[in-house]
Protein backbone atom coordinates (compact mmCIF):
# COMPACT_ATOMS: atom_id res chain seq x y z
CA UNK A 1 0.00 0.00 0.00
CA UNK A 2 1.57 3.28 -1.18
CA UNK A 3 0.64 5.94 1.34
CA UNK A 4 2.99 8.69 0.13
CA UNK A 5 -0.04 10.76 -0.85
CA UNK A 6 -0.88 11.20 2.85
CA UNK A 7 2.43 12.97 3.41
CA UNK A 8 1.68 15.34 0.54
CA UNK A 9 -1.81 16.05 1.87
CA UNK A 10 -0.70 16.81 5.42
CA UNK A 11 2.30 18.90 4.33
CA UNK A 12 0.03 20.91 2.03
CA UNK A 13 -2.54 21.65 4.77
CA UNK A 14 0.21 22.58 7.20
CA UNK A 15 1.74 24.96 4.64
CA UNK A 16 -1.69 26.60 4.26
CA UNK A 17 -1.89 27.32 7.99
CA UNK A 18 -4.35 24.67 9.12
CA UNK A 19 -2.05 23.56 11.97
CA UNK A 20 1.55 24.07 13.08
CA UNK A 21 2.21 20.42 14.00
CA UNK A 22 0.64 17.05 13.32
CA UNK A 23 1.06 13.30 13.62
CA UNK A 24 -0.74 10.79 11.43
CA UNK A 25 -0.81 7.03 11.97
CA UNK A 26 -2.53 4.54 9.66
CA UNK A 27 -3.05 1.02 10.94
CA UNK A 28 -4.74 -2.27 10.21
CA UNK A 29 -5.64 -5.12 12.54
CA UNK A 30 -2.04 -6.28 12.81
CA UNK A 31 0.13 -3.18 12.93
CA UNK A 32 1.10 0.24 11.65
CA UNK A 33 1.13 0.98 7.91
CA UNK A 34 2.13 4.65 8.06
CA UNK A 35 3.40 6.91 10.86
CA UNK A 36 4.71 10.42 10.23
CA UNK A 37 5.08 13.63 12.22
CA UNK A 38 5.08 17.21 10.94
CA UNK A 39 6.25 20.50 12.38
CA UNK A 40 7.43 20.48 15.99
CA UNK A 41 5.83 17.11 16.78
CA UNK A 42 7.68 13.81 17.08
CA UNK A 43 5.92 10.54 16.19
CA UNK A 44 5.34 9.81 19.90
CA UNK A 45 4.27 13.34 20.93
CA UNK A 46 1.17 13.65 23.09
CA UNK A 47 -1.71 15.92 22.05
CA UNK A 48 -4.75 17.41 23.76
CA UNK A 49 -7.51 15.09 22.50
CA UNK A 50 -10.38 17.52 23.20
CA UNK A 51 -13.63 15.70 22.31
CA UNK A 52 -11.86 12.54 21.24
CA UNK A 53 -11.89 12.16 25.03
CA UNK A 54 -15.55 11.19 24.56
CA UNK A 55 -14.27 7.91 23.12
CA UNK A 56 -12.44 7.28 26.39
CA UNK A 57 -15.70 7.67 28.33
CA UNK A 58 -17.58 5.69 25.67
CA UNK A 59 -15.12 2.79 25.81
CA UNK A 60 -15.26 2.64 29.59
CA UNK A 61 -19.07 2.74 29.58
CA UNK A 62 -19.25 -0.04 26.98
CA UNK A 63 -16.97 -2.21 29.12
CA UNK A 64 -19.27 -1.48 32.07
CA UNK A 65 -22.19 -2.60 29.90
CA UNK A 66 -20.33 -5.83 29.10
CA UNK A 67 -20.07 -6.36 32.85
CA UNK A 68 -23.84 -5.97 33.24
CA UNK A 69 -23.68 -2.71 35.21
CA UNK A 70 -26.04 -0.83 32.85
CA UNK A 71 -27.66 -1.09 29.42
CA UNK A 72 -28.38 1.39 26.61
CA UNK A 73 -32.11 1.14 27.27
CA UNK A 74 -31.77 2.10 30.95
CA UNK A 75 -33.13 5.45 32.06
CA UNK A 76 -30.40 8.00 32.67
CA UNK A 77 -31.86 8.98 36.05
CA UNK A 78 -31.48 5.41 37.34
CA UNK A 79 -27.72 5.77 37.16
CA UNK A 80 -27.11 9.27 38.49
CA UNK A 81 -26.14 9.83 42.14
CA UNK A 82 -29.21 9.53 44.31
CA UNK A 83 -30.72 12.82 45.45
CA UNK A 84 -28.51 15.01 43.25
CA UNK A 85 -30.87 15.81 40.36
CA UNK A 86 -33.40 18.54 41.14
CA UNK A 87 -37.14 18.43 40.29
CA UNK A 88 -36.85 20.21 36.92
CA UNK A 89 -33.96 17.96 35.93
CA UNK A 90 -35.89 14.84 36.93
CA UNK A 91 -38.92 15.97 34.96
CA UNK A 92 -36.94 16.88 31.83
CA UNK A 93 -34.88 13.68 31.88
CA UNK A 94 -37.61 11.35 33.16
CA UNK A 95 -37.80 9.27 29.95
CA UNK A 96 -34.29 9.88 28.61
CA UNK A 97 -32.23 6.72 28.12
CA UNK A 98 -28.50 6.11 28.20
CA UNK A 99 -28.67 5.44 24.45
CA UNK A 100 -30.22 8.87 23.83
CA UNK A 101 -27.48 10.57 25.82
CA UNK A 102 -24.77 8.64 23.94
CA UNK A 103 -26.33 9.53 20.56
CA UNK A 104 -26.88 13.21 21.49
CA UNK A 105 -30.66 12.88 21.11
CA UNK A 106 -31.44 13.58 24.77
CA UNK A 107 -32.82 17.10 24.23
CA UNK A 108 -30.11 18.61 26.48
CA UNK A 109 -28.59 21.90 25.37
CA UNK A 110 -25.27 21.82 23.54
CA UNK A 111 -22.96 23.85 25.80
CA UNK A 112 -22.80 25.95 28.92
CA UNK A 113 -19.69 27.37 30.65
CA UNK A 114 -20.12 25.92 34.15
CA UNK A 115 -16.96 27.73 35.27
CA UNK A 116 -18.66 31.11 34.97
CA UNK A 117 -20.96 30.03 37.81
CA UNK A 118 -18.64 27.85 39.86
CA UNK A 119 -21.46 26.24 41.76
CA UNK A 120 -22.27 22.56 42.21
CA UNK A 121 -22.88 20.72 38.93
CA UNK A 122 -26.40 19.48 39.62
CA UNK A 123 -27.46 22.86 40.95
CA UNK A 124 -26.36 24.60 37.74
CA UNK A 125 -27.92 21.81 35.67
CA UNK A 126 -31.22 22.30 37.50
CA UNK A 127 -31.28 25.96 36.54
CA UNK A 128 -30.47 25.13 32.93
CA UNK A 129 -33.26 22.55 32.80
CA UNK A 130 -35.69 25.22 34.03
CA UNK A 131 -34.48 27.94 31.69
CA UNK A 132 -33.97 26.10 28.39
CA UNK A 133 -36.42 24.30 26.14
CA UNK A 134 -35.69 20.72 25.02
CA UNK A 135 -33.61 20.50 21.87
CA UNK A 136 -35.07 18.68 18.88
CA UNK A 137 -33.32 15.88 17.01
CA UNK A 138 -29.58 15.32 17.29
CA UNK A 139 -27.82 18.19 19.09
CA UNK A 140 -24.17 17.47 19.83
CA UNK A 141 -23.76 18.30 23.50
CA UNK A 142 -20.82 18.32 25.88
CA UNK A 143 -23.36 18.17 28.72
CA UNK A 144 -24.42 14.72 27.54
CA UNK A 145 -20.94 13.41 28.17
CA UNK A 146 -20.49 15.26 31.44
CA UNK A 147 -23.53 13.31 32.57
CA UNK A 148 -22.18 10.06 31.12
CA UNK A 149 -19.00 10.60 33.11
CA UNK A 150 -21.18 10.86 36.20
CA UNK A 151 -22.99 7.66 35.18
CA UNK A 152 -19.71 5.77 34.78
CA UNK A 153 -18.55 6.79 38.23
CA UNK A 154 -21.90 5.89 39.78
CA UNK A 155 -22.23 2.41 38.25
CA UNK A 156 -18.60 1.33 38.73
CA UNK A 157 -17.61 3.12 41.93
CA UNK A 158 -14.51 4.36 40.09
CA UNK A 159 -13.40 7.86 39.21
CA UNK A 160 -12.75 8.49 35.53
CA UNK A 161 -9.01 8.44 36.21
CA UNK A 162 -9.36 5.07 37.95
CA UNK A 163 -11.50 3.81 35.09
CA UNK A 164 -8.87 4.85 32.57
CA UNK A 165 -6.31 2.87 34.52
CA UNK A 166 -8.51 -0.23 34.80
CA UNK A 167 -9.84 -0.38 31.26
CA UNK A 168 -7.14 1.29 29.16
CA UNK A 169 -3.85 0.80 31.02
CA UNK A 170 -4.61 -2.66 32.38
CA UNK A 171 -7.28 -4.30 30.22
CA UNK A 172 -6.27 -2.93 26.81
CA UNK A 173 -2.59 -2.44 27.63
CA UNK A 174 -2.71 1.15 26.36
CA UNK A 175 -0.29 3.14 28.49
CA UNK A 176 0.37 6.42 26.67
CA UNK A 177 -2.99 7.94 27.53
CA UNK A 178 -4.08 10.05 30.49
CA UNK A 179 -6.32 12.80 31.71
CA UNK A 180 -4.59 16.14 32.21
CA UNK A 181 -2.47 17.62 33.41
CA UNK A 182 0.37 15.66 31.84
CA UNK A 183 4.12 16.17 31.70
CA UNK A 184 4.69 19.20 29.43
CA UNK A 185 7.79 17.49 28.06
CA UNK A 186 5.60 14.84 26.43
CA UNK A 187 3.33 17.30 24.63
CA UNK A 188 3.29 19.58 21.66
CA UNK A 189 2.25 23.12 22.55
CA UNK A 190 -1.53 23.39 22.69
CA UNK A 191 -3.84 26.33 22.27
CA UNK A 192 -2.94 29.88 23.30
CA UNK A 193 -5.50 30.89 25.88
CA UNK A 194 -9.27 30.52 25.39
CA UNK A 195 -10.10 33.29 22.94
CA UNK A 196 -12.98 31.39 21.32
CA UNK A 197 -14.66 30.55 24.63
CA UNK A 198 -14.17 34.14 25.76
CA UNK A 199 -16.24 35.22 22.77
CA UNK A 200 -18.86 32.54 23.42
CA UNK A 201 -19.24 33.70 27.02
CA UNK A 202 -19.42 37.35 26.00
CA UNK A 203 -22.16 36.55 23.47
CA UNK A 204 -24.17 35.02 26.32
CA UNK A 205 -23.51 37.93 28.68
CA UNK A 206 -21.52 35.70 31.06
CA UNK A 207 -18.46 36.95 32.98
CA UNK A 208 -15.41 35.01 34.13
CA UNK A 209 -12.23 36.43 35.70
CA UNK A 210 -10.04 33.31 35.73
CA UNK A 211 -8.98 33.13 32.08
CA UNK A 212 -5.50 31.91 31.21
CA UNK A 213 -3.40 34.60 29.50
CA UNK A 214 -3.90 35.01 25.78
CA UNK A 215 -0.99 34.28 23.49
CA UNK A 216 0.71 31.79 25.85
CA UNK A 217 0.85 28.18 24.65
CA UNK A 218 -0.42 25.49 26.97
CA UNK A 219 1.64 22.31 27.22
CA UNK A 220 0.04 19.46 29.11
CA UNK A 221 -3.07 21.42 30.12
CA UNK A 222 -6.27 20.91 28.14
CA UNK A 223 -7.86 23.62 26.04
CA UNK A 224 -11.52 22.95 26.87
CA UNK A 225 -12.78 25.53 29.35
CA UNK A 226 -15.21 23.35 31.27
CA UNK A 227 -12.66 20.54 31.55
CA UNK A 228 -9.85 22.88 32.62
CA UNK A 229 -11.56 25.45 34.84
CA UNK A 230 -14.39 23.34 36.27
CA UNK A 231 -13.68 19.59 36.14
CA UNK A 232 -9.98 19.49 37.05
CA UNK A 233 -9.04 18.37 33.50
CA UNK A 234 -10.99 15.11 33.85
CA UNK A 235 -14.51 14.87 32.46
CA UNK A 236 -16.57 12.60 30.25
CA UNK A 237 -16.47 15.18 27.47
CA UNK A 238 -12.84 16.40 27.43
CA UNK A 239 -9.52 16.44 29.26
CA UNK A 240 -7.78 13.45 27.69
CA UNK A 241 -4.23 13.38 26.30
CA UNK A 242 -2.52 10.66 24.28
CA UNK A 243 -0.09 9.98 21.48
CA UNK A 244 -1.07 8.46 18.15
CA UNK A 245 0.14 5.00 19.15
CA UNK A 246 -2.33 4.89 22.04
CA UNK A 247 -5.28 5.80 19.83
CA UNK A 248 -4.11 3.36 17.16
CA UNK A 249 -4.16 0.60 19.78
CA UNK A 250 -7.72 1.59 20.68
CA UNK A 251 -8.57 1.59 16.98
CA UNK A 252 -7.13 -1.91 16.54
CA UNK A 253 -9.31 -3.12 19.40
CA UNK A 254 -12.34 -1.60 17.68
CA UNK A 255 -11.37 -3.26 14.39
CA UNK A 256 -11.06 -6.72 15.94
CA UNK A 257 -13.54 -6.89 18.82
CA UNK A 258 -16.45 -9.31 18.59
CA UNK A 259 -18.19 -7.79 21.63
CA UNK A 260 -21.90 -7.40 20.82
CA UNK A 261 -22.22 -4.10 22.69
CA UNK A 262 -19.19 -2.56 20.99
CA UNK A 263 -20.42 -3.73 17.57
CA UNK A 264 -23.85 -2.28 18.28
CA UNK A 265 -22.33 0.99 19.48
CA UNK A 266 -20.33 1.38 16.27
CA UNK A 267 -23.16 0.56 13.85
CA UNK A 268 -26.59 1.45 15.29
CA UNK A 269 -27.32 4.74 13.54
CA UNK A 270 -29.45 7.36 15.29
CA UNK A 271 -29.38 10.66 13.40
CA UNK A 272 -25.83 9.94 12.24
CA UNK A 273 -24.61 8.92 15.68
CA UNK A 274 -23.72 5.59 17.22
CA UNK A 275 -23.37 5.05 20.96
CA UNK A 276 -20.58 7.56 21.49
CA UNK A 277 -19.37 7.34 17.88
CA UNK A 278 -19.82 9.68 14.93
CA UNK A 279 -21.07 7.85 11.82
CA UNK A 280 -21.23 10.89 9.55
CA UNK A 281 -18.80 12.51 7.13
CA UNK A 282 -15.77 12.38 7.33
CA UNK A 283 -16.06 9.02 9.11
CA UNK A 284 -17.94 7.20 6.34
CA UNK A 285 -17.70 4.28 5.89
CA UNK A 286 -17.07 3.34 9.50
CA UNK A 287 -17.10 5.41 12.66
CA UNK A 288 -14.92 7.64 14.77
CA UNK A 289 -14.77 10.87 16.69
CA UNK A 290 -13.18 14.27 16.26
CA UNK A 291 -11.86 16.91 18.63
CA UNK A 292 -11.92 20.72 18.60
CA UNK A 293 -8.12 20.90 18.69
CA UNK A 294 -7.87 19.10 15.33
CA UNK A 295 -7.70 15.50 16.53
CA UNK A 296 -9.55 12.40 15.31
CA UNK A 297 -9.71 8.62 15.35
CA UNK A 298 -11.45 6.77 12.49
CA UNK A 299 -11.92 3.04 11.99
CA UNK A 300 -13.42 1.20 9.04
CA UNK A 301 -14.12 -2.44 9.84
CA UNK A 302 -15.20 -3.05 6.23
CA UNK A 303 -11.72 -2.15 4.98
CA UNK A 304 -9.92 -3.33 8.12
CA UNK A 305 -8.18 0.05 8.41
CA UNK A 306 -8.00 3.00 10.74
CA UNK A 307 -6.44 6.45 10.93
CA UNK A 308 -5.32 8.68 13.79
CA UNK A 309 -4.78 12.37 13.01
CA UNK A 310 -3.50 14.60 15.79
CA UNK A 311 -2.95 18.33 15.32
CA UNK A 312 -2.66 21.39 17.55
CA UNK A 313 -4.51 23.75 15.23
CA UNK A 314 -5.22 26.37 17.92
CA UNK A 315 -1.59 26.91 18.85
CA UNK A 316 -1.76 29.98 16.68
CA UNK A 317 -1.54 33.76 17.06
CA UNK A 318 -4.66 35.65 18.05
CA UNK A 319 -6.66 36.56 14.99
CA UNK A 320 -5.49 33.59 12.92
CA UNK A 321 -8.39 31.29 12.06
CA UNK A 322 -7.26 27.79 11.05
CA UNK A 323 -9.22 26.05 8.32
CA UNK A 324 -11.81 23.38 9.00
CA UNK A 325 -10.38 20.14 10.34
CA UNK A 326 -12.83 17.98 8.40
CA UNK A 327 -11.16 19.11 5.18
CA UNK A 328 -7.86 17.40 5.95
CA UNK A 329 -9.55 14.47 7.72
CA UNK A 330 -11.69 13.78 4.66
CA UNK A 331 -8.70 14.08 2.33
CA UNK A 332 -6.61 11.63 4.39
CA UNK A 333 -9.43 9.10 4.88
CA UNK A 334 -10.23 9.17 1.17
CA UNK A 335 -6.57 8.66 0.30
CA UNK A 336 -6.26 5.69 2.65
CA UNK A 337 -9.33 4.00 1.19
CA UNK A 338 -8.07 4.74 -2.30
CA UNK A 339 -4.69 3.18 -1.56
CA UNK A 340 -6.40 0.14 -0.06
CA UNK A 341 -8.44 -0.31 -3.24
CA UNK A 342 -5.40 -0.11 -5.56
Amino acid sequence: MDLDSITRILEDYRARGYYPSAVCQVFDKNGTLYHRSFGEAAPDSWFDLASVSKLLCTTMLLFAMEEGRLAPEDRLLEHLPEGKAGPATRERLREVTIAQVMTHTSGILAWYPFYTDGGEFYGILERLMKDTAPEEGMVYSDLNFMLLGEVFCQVTGLTLREGLDRYFHQRLGIRDISYGPVDPGLCVPGSRGNQIEKRMCAQRGLAFDGWRPDGVSNRGDCNDGNAYYYWGQCSGHAGGFANSGALARLGQFLLTTDSPIFLRAMTENVCGRGFGFDLRDPFLPGCGHSGFTGTSLWVCREAGLGVVILTNKYDCPEGHEPGGSNEFRRAVHTAVLGCAAD
